[in-house]
């Protein structure tokens, strides 16, 4: 019996030897792994930023401080009265800025807020060369504001303010009948029959009445509807709605007057039917 325990305690031992043994083996294993593992990691991280480094300087070589990316033209595609000289004040483009690193949409920016400026599109031509391609506002008609200051304002009915040292341009209808107050160059009015008033010239635009009738004035002040005067005494009164036919019937007053060598003193269009003409 006491042969037996002996024999089962060694037997035991040698179990819980084997167990430890074995559970210290994995854990130098587990070790070796993980140590493995965070070398590789490390190893990865320095080869990562090494290379970041070396792409940053390379590129710093290739481009960003290359002198043959200097800026040395900048083209503006501008047409009208704008200057180029104020395009590139606005822009802040100088000779000698490394091309790569001007920002375009920026630059855009800055150009358009320019009074006469609509839209500005910027883009590189390398090595050396910037082109800016400007789509100015054209005046549609005129306005003065509150303190009597003259405006223009385009086919989107934004004002804009008349170049530094450039006549008026008299030539252009003036809108009248409302108060501009508070309004400030780059403003999109607002008023619903300063707008209509707008929209009736780009109607006008579209059709021969346009070039037969010398607008001076488009008022505004009547209840749904706009009045225009012409240079020579005749005026006319739209509605608001149906602007295209009632621009073909005023046509086709133009035409009978001319035909029977009269001139026209005014027209009333805003009725359906039966329309009131006055000859001079």
């Amino acid at each position: 019996m006491a042969l037996r325990r002996n024999r089962m305690k060694k037997a035991q031992a040698n179990v819980l030897f084997a167990t430890t043994t074995g559970v210290r083996h994995q854990r130098r294993l587990w070790t070796k792994r993980t140590l493995l593992c965070g070398a590789v990691c490390l190893s990865l991280t320095l080869v990562g930023i090494a290379t970041h480094y070396a792409a940053g300087f390379l590129l710093n070589q290739a481009f960003y401080e290359n002198p043959r990316y200097a800026l040395k033209t900048i083209v503006v595609d501008v047409k009208g009265g704008l200057q180029r000289k104020q395009v590139i004040a606005a822009s802040r483009l100088f000779t000698g800025r490394n091309v790569m690193t001007v920002d375009l949409a920026e630059v855009e920016r800055n150009v358009e807020k320019l009074p006469y400026v609509a839209s500005a599109q910027v883009r590189r031509e390398l090595p050396d060369k910037i082109i800016i391609t400007v789509s100015e506002r054209m005046p549609i008609a005129r306005i003065a504001d509150e303190l009597k200051l003259p405006l223009y304002v385009d086919r989107d009915g934004v004002t804009i303010k008349p170049m530094a040292n450039e006549p008026l341009r008299t030539n252009l209808p003036e809108i009248v009948g409302t108060r501009f107050t508070g309004v400030e160059p780059g403003q999109h009015l607002d008023q619903p029959e300063v707008l209509a008033a707008v929209q009736l010239l780009k109607c006008m635009e579209l059709t021969p009445v346009r070039a037969r009738l010398d607008i001076a004035r488009l008022d505004v002040s009547h209840p749904l509807a706009i009045g225009i005067e012409t240079r020579d005494g005749a005026s006319v009164l739209f509605q608001l709605r149906y602007l295209p036919q009632q621009l073909g019937r005023l046509e086709e007053i133009i035409d009978y007057a001319e035909s029977q060598g009269q001139q026209i003193a005014s027209v009333d269009l805003t009725p359906e039917r039966n329309v009131p003409v006055r000859f001079k």
